[in-house]
């Protein structure tokens, strides 16, 4: 894995060793192509990508998954705490394994399966859309919260079809 960590000395919550230390506990097939990780508490990137058009501007998130053909980069823009950087980073991360490791008959079988069949999200945000919830029950599992337990379709997706296949 190339992975280049970025800006992470500009804060003193999370070292750039731990950001390796929290990718290298996932599945390799997960973070195999994200190129890189990087803090940006200014929003510099967000804001080039959305004068580039490329994506809306990002006011209220607190990080971003950016990707295109040959590009995938995580960017995290706020956390104030060891929890919530791991929260936002596996959030980010699960964006990636949702669009670039799960093929789309398993993308299918959490939208029109698990979403449709268990009505209770992990979070609020997750309510948005199928994407939004994969990542957030994603971060949910790698961080090993209980309220993951409270959607045991989910959960038992995420063991089966994710983590168990990587």
């Amino acid at each position: 894995m190339n992975l280049l960590v970025a800006n992470f000395d500009c804060q003193n919550i999370i070292r750039p060793n731990q950001v390796v230390e929290a990718v290298k506990v996932l599945p390799i097939k997960h973070v195999n192509g994200i190129q890189v990780i990087r803090y940006d508490p200014t929003r510099a990137i967000a804001t080039t990508l959305s004068y580039m058009g490329t994506q809306a501007p990002i006011v209220s998130s607190q990080g971003l998954f950016f990707h295109d053909r040959e590009t995938s980069v995580i960017v995290l823009f706020q956390f104030d705490t060891a929890a919530s950087f791991y929260h936002v980073l596996y959030h980010e991360i699960g964006h990636y394994v949702f669009l670039k490791c799960l093929d789309q008959k398993k993308r299918d079988l959490w939208m029109y399966g698990v979403r449709s069949l268990e009505r209770t999200y992990v979070t609020s945000y997750a309510r948005q859309n199928s994407r939004e919830d994969f990542a957030e029950s994603y971060a949910f599992y790698c961080t090993r919260n209980t309220g993951l337990l409270e959607c045991p379709l989910r959960y038992a997706f995420l063991a089966n079809h994710v983590f168990a296949a990587a």
